[in-house]
This record gives C-alpha cells, structure tokens and sequence, in this order.
C-alpha cells in the first residue's frame, strides 16, 4: 500500500520476520558506511550507520531497495565505572540514500 501510493519507507527488522531477518543478519555486506560520535552528559555514543543495495540471499519484499545497519556503541560514565553497551539494529527500506543521509533520518 505504501508503495502503491508513492511515498517511501524505513522499517525496522525485529525478530516477528525470523526468515527475513536470518536472511539479513547472514548476507548483510556493508557497501557505505557513515560514523558519528556524540559526547555529553556523561557518555559517548558511536552509530555506524552502514548500507547494503545488493540483495542476493534477500527474500523478496515489496519496493526493497536498500537494508540498513545501525551499529551502536554507548559508554556510560557513573561513579568511575564505564559501562558498556554494544547493539546492533536492522531495517529495510525502498529509499536509495546514502549511509549519511539514513542517518540524518533517525
């Protein structure tokens, strides 16, 4: 419907598509990645924001053009401890952008 009517979408991959997911996770090669780096209010922050246009191994879906990895990175000073978190977050989308602009998108 969405595509049928024009417009475009980012959707986030979450495990309630286990194939297509599986199908990402295992044939996601990065083609264009963009980092940014945030400081402030006691942590720092990494995203690496990286596209992949080639869709062999994809299960079909309607309008994809592109998938999308978010890799972040969150050190959190508390008490002269840094905690760390990594993780790792999966969309799709039918936009041809560049790594930056998806980016800007979040």
């Amino acid at each position: 419907m969405i595509i049928n009517s024009g417009n475009d979408y980012i959707a986030a991959l979450k495990g309630n598509q286990p194939g297509l997911f599986k199908d990402v996770k295992t044939n996601f090669t990065p083609e264009f990645t963009y980092e940014q780096i945030n400081k402030g209010h006691g942590r720092v922050e990494k995203r690496h924001v990286s596209i992949c246009q080639n869709l062999d191994g994809i299960r079909p879906w309607p309008g994809l053009t592109t998938l999308i990895q978010v890799k972040s990175e969150r050190q959190v000073f508390t008490h002269n401890v840094i905690e760390v978190t990594n993780e790792t977050r999966y969309y799709l989308s039918s936009l041809s952008e560049t790594a930056a602009d998806l980016y800007e998108r979040q």
